[in-house]
């Protein structure tokens, strides 16, 4: 039974993909609460910030150069290590689809927090992160504008290729029942 299991990725690239996981998540609550969450998240708001949506700012921008910092290693790794060979039932097609979406990952993985950050360090604007206490942008070299419609884009690709990368994964752990599942796990 076990010759018929598809081989794994090692030990560090299930680690940091799997943090990467856990930071999305907590980067995808924390942006949400930050956008006016009322009901859902407002209680956790309540308790841990006094309702203040903007003391989660500090917790954004940190979870964010997080995935950042995991998205250089991970890429890094990805080019210094052997990868798994393919399984065996995976079409040409499905190797083809699973590289794309892999090189689409990367790229947001970058590019989303990057334009956070850019808009934090180069919009020239200012931003409340407490009572009373602002956090004044360094460089005004870009429009924020621009930058908020970069990062926004960013996440809504990023929101559509993990929908894909976790569809094609289910359908193949699921419906082709070929374990594709474990070669992450």
């Amino acid at each position: 039974m076990s010759g018929d299991l598809p081989p794994q990725h090692g030990v560090v690239a299930r680690v940091l993909h799997w943090l990467t996981v856990l930071a999305l998540l907590a980067q995808y609550l924390v942006g949400y609460a930050m956008t006016g969450a009322e009901g859902v998240l407002e209680p956790w708001i309540e308790a841990a910030y006094d309702g203040d949506e903007d003391l989660l700012l500090p917790v954004h921008v940190a979870i964010g150069c997080s995935i950042l910092v995991l998205t250089t290693v991970r890429f890094a790794w990805r080019r210094i290590v052997t990868l798994p060979p393919w399984p065996a039932t995976l079409s040409a097609t499905g190797r083809r689809f699973a590289s794309i979406t892999e090189r689409a990952l990367y790229v947001l993985l970058f590019v989303t927090p990057a334009s956070g950050l850019a808009l934090i360090l180069l919009s020239g604007e200012d931003w409340e992160v407490g009572d009373d206490v602002e956090w004044m942008s360094p460089l005004d070299v870009i429009d924020d504008d621009l930058l908020v419609v970069v990062h926004v884009t960013a996440q809504i690709l990023l929101l559509v290729t993990i929908a894909l990368h976790v569809g094609f994964v289910l359908k193949h752990q699921l419906v082709d029942r070929d374990r594709f599942l474990r070669r992450m796990v």
